[in-house]
């Protein structure tokens, strides 16, 4: 069977994301022949490390972005059984009618980054607008999902489409270099982490670094709190300011970067006991899914998956932009006894709902059961 994932924008990196990820482990599971179609941008290491068995196939650059598409699905989508696009846009609504027009048999898997704006968007759709979202939700056979509640919410919402979405979440490779061995809670570290784009608007930096100066010092004091990430050059005078106005935490306070090497990533979380997102916005959160991996206990604002993550007690998700909130959570989690046993429960959630193994099993017998209807 050929799996065809169609993201003209791929670059190296979106290989061990969804859009790699899903197609690599449909052949290395199930035999499918795997392709990302994507114009050439770039170097595409992971091929050949990472994602063993996908194939690379280039649009070609003549015209303009869509008669590139349209070329090459007049010539390729015979030859596709299933095509995975992203995002319900303009783009997406093309590529999956001319797909469906050359080969009215293929299967369409639509996977989405949703948010509540997306499920707003819909409800407040006109009278033409809704007649052309269901034109096109005719032409899609799965619609994937990230989030569980989102995926709860848009079933209410797409009346007869409902029976097309599956909860399909973003997930880790456990059967990866990364986690051939054993993850032990005693070999980590007093570490806080911070993985991402530092500085940034969206991912509120500074709130981690002053909620992080709110603790109590007794506390504090045996702790790092470590950045990984690059570092946004406006950023640099709040790191002076805040380290001037600290200068006891100059040692705690560890910026280390962006660490693109994912051996070395990986091992970051591995070494950190905690780890907080302070983001003001995020659709998924995919260093969420990486930190509890990895045993890392989860305190995060209230965005993306972080409350699909978080059980009980064992994290905190907190209001966005609540700097003593933050505080209160990782001081209550750095005084617990029961670290070890909260890490242990964020790597058995892991695994049992963000294993990329799990995630395509399903998708796999729901691609074979609209087969065998076909």
């Amino acid at each position: 069977m050929k799996y065809c994932v169609l993201y003209p924008k791929a670059e190296n990196v979106h290989l061990i994301k969804d859009v790699g990820m899903i197609a690599y482990k449909l052949n290395r599971i199930y035999g499918y022949d795997s392709y990302v179609v994507s114009y050439n941008n770039d170097k595409y290491n992971y091929l050949n490390e990472e994602v063993k068995g996908l194939k690379m196939d280039f649009i070609e650059r003549k015209h303009k972005n869509l008669i590139n598409i349209f070329c090459y699905l007049k010539k390729n989508s015979k030859n596709i059984d299933v095509l995975q696009i992203f995002h319900m846009t303009f783009s997406s609504v093309i590529y999956a009618c001319l797909y469906k027009f050359f080969n009215r048999k293929g299967i369409v898997f639509l996977k989405l980054d949703c948010t509540e704006l997306l499920l707003d968007r819909i409800k407040n759709m006109k009278a033409a607008e809704k007649v052309f979202f269901n034109f096109f939700l005719n032409r899609v056979d799965i619609i994937g999902v990230e989030q569980k509640n989102i995926f709860h919410k848009l079933k209410l919402l797409l009346g007869k489409h409902d029976d097309k979405l599956m909860n399909i979440p973003n997930g880790i490779d456990f059967k990866s270099e990364y986690f051939k061995e054993n993850i032990s809670f005693n070999d980590k570290e007093n570490i806080i982490l911070n993985v991402g784009r530092i500085g940034s608007s969206e991912k509120a930096t500074d709130l981690l670094m002053e909620a992080f100066a709110l603790i109590d010092k007794n506390l504090r004091k045996d702790w790092k709190l470590v950045f990984v990430g690059p570092i946004e050059e406006s950023f640099e005078n709040t790191i002076n300011n805040f380290f001037q106005k600290h200068e006891d935490m100059k040692d705690n306070v560890i910026f280390k970067g962006a660490i693109f090497h994912r051996k070395r990533l990986f091992e970051e979380y591995k070494r950190a006991k905690i780890f907080c997102l302070t983001s003001q916005y995020e659709s998924v959160g995919i260093a969420l899914i990486e930190a509890i991996a990895c045993g890392d206990v989860i305190v995060s604002t209230r965005v993306g998956i972080a409350e699909e993550i978080v059980n009980g007690d064992n994290g905190a998700v907190v209001e966005v932009g609540d700097v003593r909130a933050i505080a209160n959570a990782l001081e209550k989690l750095i005084s617990s006894n029961k670290l070890s046993s909260f890490s242990q429960s964020v790597q058995e959630n892991c695994k049992e709902n963000y294993n990329w193994d799990n995630i395509v099993e399903k998708l796999h017998y729901k691609i074979n059961s609209i087969r065998g209807n076909n």
